[in-house]
């Protein structure tokens, strides 16, 4: 299982604190292809990074399609665009929408495909931000405390939120997998977008339904707790949600944060 450090050296100096971020994705037990992708995107000129997480959906090659071109087109535009850093990353998000809806209209094969997207934007100036569609999360870790930074577009969260249903009963629920929100399927789509404030002794991990289906909020929270750093984190995260079956992609990015030592 391929561990992706996505900085150069462990640890990196950023602004006044070091990051180390790593990344992997496993197609599973069960699945065949792997439809999840993520990335970093470093914007030195603006201070800025990026890391996402996308979560193809529709057939056998499409949402693997979806999914890819969900991140590239964020980390490209996200970069190239002008306007203050909320902005862009939205404006990112619905030209990736767009892009994915124009290439399953001239192929056939890629019909219905689609994606989620988790998208976190490091920026030294602050604030960061943290934007989704879909299903796919952020959590954080602080101070003990892990709890999920993103609200899911999805049935089950939306009865979790009226009342009907329990966090207990989301996790077996029936519906479980169907999405309100994703690139790609509706005619425009909407973007949920907050500010996000860091400091030394977080750590943020972004992943798609894969991980956080398998493994209960009390468990993700106690490897992000033990982790050493990034690689060992996500690594251990993948290989238990294989462990408790494995039905889905897994994909996890871990981002630690900690106060520069210069």
């Amino acid at each position: 299982m391929p561990i992706r450090q996505l900085n150069d050296e462990g640890r990196e100096r950023w602004g006044a604190f070091e990051l180390a971020i790593a990344g992997t994705s496993h197609v599973g037990r069960i699945r065949r292809v792997n439809q999840d992708a993520f990335d970093r995107f470093d914007y030195p000129e603006r201070g800025e990074i990026l890391v996402a997480v996308a979560d193809g959906l529709g057939g056998h090659r499409g949402g693997e399609v979806a999914s890819k071109m969900a991140i590239g087109t964020l980390g490209k535009l996200c970069g190239e665009s002008e306007g203050d850093a909320s902005t862009r990353l939205t404006t990112a998000i619905e030209r990736a929408d767009a892009e994915i809806r124009k290439l399953a209209s001239k192929d056939r094969t890629l019909k219905g495909m689609g994606t989620t997207v988790v998208a976190l934007l490091l920026c030294e100036s602050g604030p960061c931000y943290v934007a989704h569609v879909g299903d796919s999360r952020l959590y954080r870790l602080r101070r003990g405390e892990f709890r999920p930074l993103t609200e899911d577009h999805s049935v089950v969260a939306l009865l979790v939120r009226d009342g009907a249903i329990s966090q207990e009963e989301a996790r077996d629920h029936p519906k479980r997998n169907q999405i309100l929100r994703a690139l790609g399927v509706h005619d425009d789509v909407e973007v949920e977008i907050a500010p996000l404030d860091i400091e030394p002794g977080d750590a943020l991990l972004l992943c798609s339904d894969g991980l956080y289906a398998m493994l209960p909020d009390e468990d993700l929270g106690a490897l992000t707790e033990r982790a050493p750093d990034p690689d060992a984190g996500v690594a251990w995260m993948i290989d238990a949600a294989n462990q408790a079956g494995g039905t889905d992609n897994i994909t996890a990015v871990m981002v630690q944060i900690s106060e520069s030592n210069d």
